[in-house]
Order: structure tokens, then sequence, then C-alpha cells
């Protein structure tokens, strides 16, 4: 009775292969994964608390010393090409394996530096590894989860969230017994430790969906010989898509048939081959052309063509960074402003913290009750819009609840952002699309700011006008959600398997 039942589990497993096995190893993946996001965004998010160091130490200005935080968080977003294009070439544990070396040694050459440009350099080292880190621990989920794969990857994102709460008290009783150099050599231990959780993304064992098979099936290679024989035989005979003729000529539907065929196919002189037309036509095409053909599928750069719904996520998720950078950058000047205490001013970002971590853990809540991911993502938006309004009531107890309902949203969206490109794009070009995905959250990093910054100049130090239009831009990204069935009707869209939506 057990080997009968043994017998049809494994005939189960054999009728699904595109179904990843869950469970098992898969657990140690999710912690592992996780741990490694709490210090990748931990430290990547508390430079505040080295910045009076910084200031003093170098003699700088403030614009010379928020440089440093904006150099490490944009390049962390910014590498999303290069580390979505390792991970698919050296797979998830190589690829996180050199962002954890990267991360530990540019926290360990921050020691040595005498000057600011010098910091700068090893922040950039930071925010690279940070970014090459981020793409592995998001991708390697995808591997080993598929029907629970939403919750996995949410208890993944929650890292975040951990790493905010956990890291700045750290970082403050570190700077007070051993000074910003000593803090950055045991951040760079600390850092360490993403190479041995990137070590355990083994590749999964079970058997996976693949890019493209090296063996074809019969289907494929019976339709690939017939168009061959048909175009060698009748050069001017028009070939439907679908393989058939306009004379409805039979072709073989046995497998002895199929052998005869694909025989008297390979005894055919080279000349006659089918598809030397097309080798033709390439030989003669332009050669910049080609390249730039090469170039545009080896980037991933399809994606854009093929998936207009990935498209217009990127742009939103860069609509949506832009917003947020500047809420959280000015959320602690204007509670100042307003007489608040600066410890408790800055205790709101220890409550946006928390807010973030439970948005992560809330996603995966929402999505075991199979509640629609572009839904949750556009009531995401909106609590952040109303989140931002809220802050204008002028009230500190008014400005926590604010600042735990941004974090809560941005945590969310951050989170079911991920899940949503891997419905548009597909498992095996899942590590491309995040990276992608990342540049543009990178591009919003960087204007977020200065935006802000600007609007604050403009109108006299008005932080009210600058809540009301990042408010306003929160809501317009839930507006262009609206947009997304109507692409999937017009875009070519992009092979995926059903799995995957």
């Amino acid at each position: 009775m057990a080997k009968a039942s043994h017998f049809f589990s494994r005939r189960r497993a054999a009728d699904r292969p595109d179904h990843p096995r869950e469970g098992g190893w898969g657990i140690v993946v999710v912690i592992a994964a996780h741990l490694s996001m709490a210090i990748q965004w931990g430290f990547q998010r508390t430079g505040s608390v080295l910045y009076l160091s910084w200031k003093e130490d170098f003699a700088i200005n403030d614009k010379e010393t928020a440089a440093v935080q904006s150099v490490s968080s944009s390049l962390s977003y910014l590498s999303g090409l290069i580390s979505g294009v390792l991970t698919e070439r050296l797979g998830c544990r190589v690829s996180g394996i050199i962002g954890g070396v990267l991360m530990s040694l540019g926290f360990l050459g921050s020691c040595w530096v005498t000057d600011i440009r010098q910091l700068y350099l090893t922040a950039a080292v930071v925010g690279i590894g940070t970014g090459i880190s981020y793409n592995s621990s998001i991708v390697v989920v995808s591997e080993y989860f598929n029907r629970r794969y939403k919750i996995a990857h949410a208890l993944v994102y929650a890292g975040v969230g951990t790493g905010s709460m956990v890291v700045p008290p750290l970082l403050q009783i570190l700077l007070e017994g051993y000074g910003w150099r000593g803090t950055m050599m045991v951040a760079s231990a600390i850092a360490a430790n993403t190479v041995s959780f990137a070590a355990v993304f083994r590749p999964n064992k079970a058997p996976l969906r693949q890019k493209s098979s090296r063996q074809p099936d019969a289907d494929q290679l019976e339709l690939s010989v017939h168009v061959g024989m048909a175009l060698t035989e009748n050069p001017n005979e028009e070939i439907t898509p679908d393989g058939s003729d306009t004379d409805s000529r039979s072709h073989p539907e046995t497998p002895g048939e199929l052998q005869a065929v694909q025989a008297t196919h390979q005894a055919r002189p080279s000349s006659q081959a089918g598809s030397i037309p097309l080798h033709s036509d390439r030989k003669h095409s332009n050669p910049a052309i080609n390249v730039l053909r090469r170039l545009f599928v080896s980037l991933g750069l399809r994606l854009f063509a093929r998936s207009y719904r990935f498209a217009l996520t990127c742009v939103i998720q860069l609509q949506f960074m832009f917003a947020f950078t500047g809420f959280v950058l000015y959320l602690v000047p204007y509670a100042q402003s307003l007489d608040m205490a600066p410890t408790g001013a800055a205790f709101l970002l220890s409550i946006l913290g928390i807010g973030s971590l439970l948005g992560c853990l809330g996603n995966g809540v929402l999505a075991s009750r199979n509640m629609s991911t572009e839904h949750a993502t556009m009531t995401s938006m909106v609590i952040a819009g109303v989140s931002v309004m809220l802050v204008n009531l002028n009230s500190y107890a008014i400005f926590a609840v604010a600042s735990f309902l941004h974090g809560f949203a941005s945590g969310f969206d951050f989170t079911v952002t991920v899940v949503l490109i891997r419905s548009f794009v597909g498992l095996s070009n899942l590590a491309i699309g995040v990276g992608f995905s990342m540049i543009f959250l990178g591009a919003g990093t960087l204007l977020g700011p200065v935006f802000a910054g600007w609007i604050l100049d403009a109108t006299g130090s008005s932080y009210l006008t600058v809540f009301y239009v990042l408010g306003a831009m929160f809501f317009f990204c839930a507006v262009q959600m609206l947009l997304l069935p109507l692409l999937k009707r017009v875009e070519p869209g992009v092979d995926i398997s059903p799995a995957d939506v």
C-alpha cells in the first residue's frame, strides 16, 4: 500500500513539472533571505545615525554630508540591471555571495578613509553590493515556492522592517562605544554574514520550467520539419502560421512516420535545407542592427516591448518612490518646526519602520485570501496618499498614525510589486524584471528629495504644500493602476507559465 502511494505521488509530481518543490530546504532559504534583507536595508536606511559624526570629522557642510547617503541609496537601486544579469547568468547563490562581499568590503574600507570623496567611493561599493544581494534574495524565493510564493515573498521582504527597527539602536550603541570608524568595522563583520546566508541559496533540485528547452518536443519537431520540407519543395507556396500549407498536404501523425520524415529531411543536401533562406537574410542584413538586436534581447529590454503592464509598473514605482523619499526626508524637520521634541520627532521614523514590517506581513495575509494583486497595490497607494495628507493636522498623535500608515503602505507596495512583476514577465525573466524595477526606484530616490526641496524653496518653507503635492502623486499612482486591464488586451505579452500568474 505504501509503495502504491509512493508511486502515485511520484506520478503526480511528474505530471506537474512546472511546480517547484515547496517546503523543506525552501524554509531555510526564506529564513536566510529574511535575515539578509534585514542586514542589507537596515544599514542602508540608517545613515542619519552617523550623519553628525561624518560632518564634524570631515568639517563639511550639510549637502556634502547628505551626499553619502544619496550615493549609497541610489546605487543600491541603479545597480539593478547589473544584479539582474548576474543573478540570471551565475545563479542566486553566486550573485548573493558577490553582493555580500562587496557590502563587507565597502564598510571595511570606510574605516580608513581620510577624505569625504573616499567615503563616497566606499558608500558606492556598499550600495552596489546591497543591490546585488537584494536581487538574489528576491529571486531565490521564486525558485522554491509557487503556490505559497506570495506568503514566502512577504516573509522575506519583511526583513526590511526588521532591519529598520533593529539596526538604528545598534548603530547608536556602537557609535557611543567605538566611534564611527569602529562602528564601520563592526558593520563590515555583520554584513559579511550575508555571504553565509547566500551560501544556502542552492539551486532547487526539483524540475523547473526552463526558459528555452534544448530538446524540442515531438510536436515542435514535427512542425519545423514540415515547414522546412514545404519551403524546399514549393518555395513559392504560402505557409500558414500554424505550419499547414495551402493545399492541406497531410503531415506525419505517428512516431514512425515522424522518424521517416526526419530521415528524409536529413538526407537532403544542405543547400536544400529550409533554414537556408533565413540564414541568407541575416547574412545580408545590417550588422549594426544585428548587434543592437542581440543587445536588446540579452539585456532584457524586450520585456518593455512585450509587456506594457511591466513598463507601466516600472513608471508607477518611480513615482511612488519619488513621493516616498520626499515624505521620509521632511517628516522629522516638519515635526520639529512645530516645536515637537527632537527625540519624539526622530521616533516617528521608528514607527514608520514598524508599519513597514507589518505591511510586508500583511501582504502575505491578503495574498492567502486570494485578493487581487492589482487591487491590493492600488489600495496601498491610496493609503499612502491619505497618510501624507494627515500630517497637515499638526498633532503628534496624528503624526504617529500617519507614519505608521505610510510605513504599512510602503512595505505592502514594495512587497506586492515583485509579485506583480512575476505575473507580467514570468519566473524565467524575474531577475531581469526586478533589476529594471530597481533602476526606476533608484531614479525616484534621486529625484524625489530634490523635487521636494525645490517646492520648499519656491514656497518659502511651506511644508504643507510639499505634502499636498506628494499626497496627490500617490493618488495619481493609484489612478494609473486602472490602466493595467486595458494594457493586457493590447500588449503582445510574454510567454510565461500559467503558474506564474
